[in-house]
């Protein structure tokens, strides 16, 4: 596992004890426990922090063939760190609507904030989705794209190697059409040999007659 996975790995489970931290314990905690709960909390995300840092040092140092897909990865964990902090500043906000600091319209104005910054949230990881999608359709079509270039390439091939087979064919048939005309051309003086051979001979016979 690569240094920017372990980065990865230890964000996540960072981030799921924060997420528990906030919507878990800290509701339930009393009113003088919520002090220690945040911060754990705020060591935890500062811990988050760290992690990021070192993932965008392992982006820094990465090959340039490896670097956009690490760059969209962290760029993915950058945002959950943003919803981090933004989720323990509404918890914060949350918990000051307890006290008598704050009337009621304050109040009522508080929770419609939260509820547009939830709003944001769910856009933010729908814009994330999409760019995911969009980062993996581009994928596909990189390696669709350099399969139709190597069965081209194996194409090309294929018809050097045909061609090449059709002139070794050619230079055959010229060879063979050679020899069959200079085995005609044999026989023809062969014939003509016998017919002198047998005419000087019929020759002969006839004068010593």
């Amino acid at each position: 596992m690569s240094g920017f996975d372990n980065a990865v790995e230890d964000f996540t489970e960072l981030k799921k004890a924060i997420e528990n931290l906030v919507n878990t314990k800290l509701p339930r905690a009393q009113k003088e426990n919520k002090k220690l709960v945040f911060n754990d909390i705020h060591r935890r995300l500062d811990a988050a922090e760290v992690a990021l840092k070192e993932m965008q040092r392992e982006v820094d140092k990465a090959l340039p063939a490896e670097r956009p897909k690490l760059s969209y990865k962290y760029r993915a964990v950058q945002s959950d760190y943003n919803s981090l902090v933004r989720q323990v500043g509404l918890a914060k906000q949350q918990n000051s609507l307890s006290s008598d600091h704050w009337n009621q319209p304050e109040q009522k104005t508080r929770t419609q904030v939260l509820r547009n910054q939830g709003a944001i949230e769910r856009t933010g990881a729908a814009l994330t989705r999409t760019e995911q999608l969009a980062v993996e359709t581009e994928n596909i079509g990189n390696d669709v794209t350099n399969e139709l270039y190597n069965q081209r390439e194996a194409l090309y091939r294929t018809r050097d190697m045909l061609d090449e087979t059709d002139g070794a064919l050619d230079k055959s048939r010229r060879t063979l059409l050679h020899m069959a005309q200079r085995a005609i051309t044999n026989k023809i003086a062969l014939i003509s040999i016998i017919v002198i051979e047998v005419c000087i001979l019929a020759g002969v016979i006839l004068l010593e007659v």
